[in-house]
């Protein structure tokens, strides 16, 4: 059964020691969620450790209590772990699980809906937009005081989570909770001015690259981008830089499904897809190279080359979408 939100309280109440993380290459709910919490865990006489194997963003830097966050090392003795934005465990490097290893009870808490369910108190709602949401509402269950700090952080989460309150999965609880945060004394404009319009010149250059090799099929309803290491490389990109580029070519009229593809230093390829219509869903088509996420937002690591990864995930969505018009007619 399912974890209750009182349940989550009952035993993070009852711990001293707690250590939070949350995925590799953290995105804005991963790092939003995982200090926010911290923050709060602090607030309530706790002792806290806010761990994850990559580096803050440099985007995402700018946020309250963003140097909280370590590089795991050596063995914790905290209490409690918890674990949040992360579907398996497979998305958390296995040095910070080393870490975690003699911690005797996990929480899981997210919002994917192909989370595996690992950890002894499991709480997923594949219906809220971001874990930065579950991360309120279970402060809000609780009696937990939020300030501004902490309300930047989930701010920060919910927002990059949701393309800024546009994607689906949006809901009305999604826009109270925004409310509430901004009761908290959070200075909107300026959290939206950082996360949104404070880009270093090298993104807006891998930005035109990547334009430049913009590729559409079926139609142009699928259009897909993709970055070499060597670009990466020679523009000196950092972890952070490409959030956002995938939102840039799904914006085109014509587009269901657009797709994402980056060369990583391992000779992998990550893969992040997004599909307008839950009918012409990427989450399926994720799983079926070993990846998951949502319906309408999901991503994979590939074996490379980047070009022969392209064509097998274009593959796929091909044979996806021809199945579907076979059944439903073109869209």
């Amino acid at each position: 059964m399912p974890a209750t939100l009182t349940e989550l309280k009952d035993q993070i109440e009852a711990a001293t020691s707690i250590l939070v993380v949350s995925h590799d290459r953290p995105d804005g709910d991963a790092i939003g969620s995982a200090v926010g919490m911290g923050l709060l865990l602090r607030s309530l006489g706790k002792v806290v450790r806010v761990v994850n194997y990559d580096a803050v963003p440099e985007s995402l830097a700018f946020l309250p209590g963003s140097d909280l966050v370590e590089r795991p090392a050596g063995r914790s003795d905290a209490d409690l772990l918890i674990v949040l934005d992360s579907a398996g465990k497979d998305r958390i490097h296995e040095s910070v699980w080393e870490m975690a290893k003699d911690i005797p009870l996990v929480i899981n808490l997210d919002h994917h809906i192909s989370n595996t369910g690992f950890g002894d108190l499991v709480h997923v709602d594949a219906g809220s937009p971001a874990t930065g949401q579950l991360v309120y509402e279970l402060a809000a269950h609780a009696g937990w005081t939020m300030d501004a700090a902490i309300g930047e952080n989930l701010l920060a989460a919910i927002s990059t989570d949701t393309g800024s309150f546009r994607y689906p999965a949006t809901t009305p609880a999604t826009f109270h909770i925004a409310g509430g945060i901004a009761a908290l004394g959070v200075d909107v404009g300026r959290v939206n001015r950082m996360l949104y319009e404070n880009y270093p010149e090298r993104r807006v250059l891998a930005l035109k690259r990547l334009l430049q090799d913009m590729r559409f099929d079926f139609d142009g309803r699928c259009v897909s981008v993709a970055l070499p290491l060597a670009v990466s490389r020679e523009l000196d990109l950092q972890p952070g830089d490409t959030e956002g580029v995938i939102d840039v070519i799904r914006a085109i009229d014509t587009v269901i499904i657009a797709i994402f593809f980056e060369e990583l230093p391992d000779g992998k390829i990550r893969v992040s897809s997004r599909s307008k219509e839950e009918a012409y869903g990427v989450g399926a088509i994720c799983a079926g190279f070993g990846g998951g996420g949502h319906t309408l937002a999901a991503g994979a690591r590939l074996g490379g080359p980047l070009e022969v990864a392209r064509e097998r995930f274009i593959e796929a969505v091909g044979r996806s979408v021809a199945s579907l018009e076979r059944v439903e007619g073109p869209a």
